[in-house]
Formats: C-alpha cells, structure tokens, sequence
C-alpha cells in the first residue's frame, strides 16, 4: 500500500499493512535538504506567474518532505489545495487546518478579559462563539471545494495540568460549537481530525461526543497516556501521536526509541492509529532525533 493508501483505510476504519506516518508541520527542511520552504509573505500581492512559480517551490518542498519521509498525508493551506491535490495524486492526502471555530487557550494579553467575561459577559462571548462557529464552517466549505480531503481542528484545549477552562465551562461555551463544526464537515463528506496539546482528560469525553473522527497529540507531557485512551475510546477515536516530542529536543536515543514503542504498541492494536510526535517537527529539534525515531517505527509499525 502507499502512504496515501494506508491513510485513507485509517479514516475508513480499516486496517492497513502498515501504520502510517505524518507530521502536523516539518520545520527543519534546512536541515533535510539544504533549503528552505520558500517565503510566500508576499504571495498575494505577486503577479499571476510568480504565485504559481511559489505554488510549485512550496509544494516541491512538501513532494521532498513525503518521498523521503513517506508521509501519507501533507498539510496545505486553502490556496494551494488544488495544486497539492494534482501533484500528490497518488502518493498522499490532502489535508488543511480550521482552528478558530471555537474558544481555545487565549493569549497571555487576553486571557483576564476572557476571564472576565466567562462570569461576568457569558452572553457576549455566546455571540462571539455563534460568530467564531459559523466562520469555521464557511471556511470549511472553501476547503472542502478546493479539494481538501480531511481537516485538521487545531485548537489547544489543555494546559499541562487540565483542560483551559472547568468541564462546566467547556460544556457551555466551546463543545455546543465543536459539535456543529465537526458536524457541518461531517455534511462535506469529510472527516475531522482534532489536535490539541495538555491535559484533556477531564474533557475528552465531551470531545468525543461532538462527534470528532481522530484526536492528535495524545500529549504526554500534558498526563495523557495512549493505553488508556486507547482503551476507553479506541473503537470511536482514530488516535495519533503521544511520542514525546520533549524527548526528541534532547533525550538520548533509547529514550525517543522507548517513546516509539509505547507509542506503537498501544496505538497500533486494532488498527485506527497514525503514528507521529505528540505535536511536529520543530525548529530546534536535532533531525538525527527524527531519524532515530522513524528508525525505530519502521521496526514495528507492519501489521501481521
């Protein structure tokens, strides 16, 4: 099977030969083939023939990071959808992020405000959420008519310690609103694949009831552990992640191996897992780290 093969029987409940493999972003293409992925901060204001010569230089990046890796699938942003849809045809999916939909973890400068407001202003941070909600579907239309094949919700609901507001709270003002997103994608004819880092335990069951079709991160560092959420949602949840991205900054090699196994050994049974770090590659992070870490998985990611 190919990498986009196996994806797709993941997101179809179906067991592939092989867990497959990707990442939410790759940020040390420097350090992997000597150049960067292209500058599109002036992408919009460009002629005609420069956004298509920096549609190509972004997504021949994407075509090295997936013939080498072999991911099996590729995030892309709403303009370059079509592009990556013809050129990653029959390698991997497609796939695109929509994580404003909801109230998540505000930012340090507005995180009183918002606070303020949970007791204070509820009715006012309800029509901003009906705003936010509605937004995120809109935009889930344009993604799923330029050909996106799966959405990511990338909206971190979890500090290292629990869920960014109390379970009361969430069940109020964000899982109302998650449910109708996940919902209105679900009418796309598209899956919905949550990430978020921390500790989501005391939430994670409202998460599965929106009707959410994966979870990413499984967030070691925020308490959650893969058997367990295996465990109790394994047969509604296509799970990814949970390998310690902390240990792949600076642990030593049998520790990011040790993470792989665990990581695989209770992700993999059953089918209905992709294997990745519990975040991305990030800027700093060693790249002989991923390379111990793809090492070890290839030991055991085939099924039997």
């Amino acid at each position: 099977m190919t990498g986009r093969e196996r994806m797709q029987a993941v997101l179809a409940g179906k067991c592939p030969d092989k867990v497959p493999h990707f990442e939410l972003d790759f940020q040390l293409a420097k350090e992997a083939f000597g150049e960067g992925f292209p500058d599109l901060s002036g992408y919009w204001e460009a002629s005609k023939a420069e956004q298509e010569r920096l549609t190509e230089a972004h997504l021949d990046m994407w075509e090295k990071i997936v013939d080498r890796y072999h991911w099996a699938a590729v995030p892309i942003s709403l303009p370059f959808i079509p592009a990556a849809r013809r050129r990653f045809a029959d390698k991997a999916m497609v796939f695109t992020y929509n994580g404003e939909g909801t109230f998540w973890m505000p930012p340090g400068d507005k995180i009183m405000d918002f606070v303020v407001d949970l007791f204070e202003n509820p009715e006012k941070l309800h029509e901003e959420a009906k705003v936010k909600c509605r937004d995120s579907i809109e935009l889930a239309k344009k993604q799923a008519d330029a050909g996106a094949e799966f959405i990511c919700i990338n909206s971190d609901y979890g500090f290292n310690e629990g869920p960014f507001i109390s379970p009361t709270m969430f069940a109020e003002f964000v899982t109302p609103y998650l449910t109708e997103i996940v919902g209105a994608i679900h009418d796309l004819g598209l899956k919905a694949i949550l990430h978020s880092d921390g500790d989501l335990r005391k939430i994670l069951d409202q998460l599965v009831s929106t009707g959410l079709d994966g979870y990413q991160s499984v967030d070691p560092q925020g308490h959650m552990d893969i058997a367990e959420v295996k465990k109790q949602y394994g047969d509604r949840l296509i799970l990814m992640g949970n390998v310690k991205s902390a240990a792949l900054q600076d642990s030593e090699p049998e520790v990011i191996r040790e993470s792989v196994r665990y990581a695989i050994q209770h992700g993999k049974p059953g089918g209905k897992y992709i294997f990745s770090t519990s975040n991305c590659i990030f800027a700093g992070m060693p790249l002989e780290n991923y390379h111990i870490m793809l090492d070890e998985y290839e030991k055991l990611a085939w099924y039997e």
